[in-house]
């Protein structure tokens, strides 16, 4: 019996079929790049840099850029640490 272009309805099914498996492996080749590739920077689920709103980063960057004097920088880094005990450790 001929079905004149039909096919028995099984065009749809196998366009999406590839579709789905043609997302699987576009997914699985993200995966694998985004691995190999390693961490970039400003991504921070890569590295381990501490965040840029950090107390202790800030006043470090206050200090590097001359704005506090060597002994208030040792004397407000001493208030953070006390008042934030569960704080990362320092490089």
């Amino acid at each position: 019996m001929m079905y004149w272009g039909w096919n028995g309805g099984l065009a749809g099914w196998t366009i999406i079929g590839g579709l789905i498996w043609l997302a699987i492996i576009a997914l699985f080749v993200f995966v694998i790049v985004r691995l190999v590739s390693g961490p970039r920077r400003g991504d921070r689920y890569w590295t381990q840099q501490p965040r840029p709103d950090d107390p202790e980063e800030i006043l470090r960057a206050r200090f590097a850029r001359g704005e506090i004097a060597p002994d208030e920088f040792e004397q407000r880094l001493e208030v953070l640490r006390r008042t934030r005990p569960t704080a990362p450790p320092t490089k």
